[in-house]
């Protein structure tokens, strides 16, 4: 196993951040294994694969406007990289605020899993 260092965890951060800015699904999907498992929130049911990660994400980011993502690093362990994100995007003509922690385990370069905890206000 080779463990995750800054530059990879905030490069990879970075693209998840343009992918979710931009509504590219397709760029959001490239960002996991073909088997990943995508934990929205820590009471649903995990996404399994890739397809099932860009359909989530076109069906998410479809309802967002004026997308802008900030995310700060707060720990590696390892394989996995623990970041704090906030968001503020419009949806149906009102300003929504989420902040929330992620955590993404990576196995040859590839994101394996992906967990989220994350409040909305707004």
């Amino acid at each position: 196993m080779v463990p995750l260092d800054h530059g990879t965890f905030r490069t990879w951060l970075d693209e998840y951040t343009t992918a979710w800015e931009t509504g590219d699904a397709d760029a959001a999907a490239a960002l996991f294994a073909s088997d990943a498992t995508y934990h929205e929130t820590p009471f649903t049911d995990p996404l399994d694969g890739r397809d099932a990660i860009r359909t989530y994400w076109a069906q998410t980011t479809a309802t967002q406007e004026a997308t802008d993502v900030d995310t700060t690093i707060e720990a590696i362990n390892r394989a996995t990289g623990l970041a704090q994100f906030e968001t503020t995007f419009v949806r149906d003509g009102s300003l929504v605020t989420v902040d929330g922690v992620l955590s993404a385990r990576f196995v040859a370069g590839d994101c394996v899993e992906f967990r989220e905890w994350w409040h909305r206000k707004g």
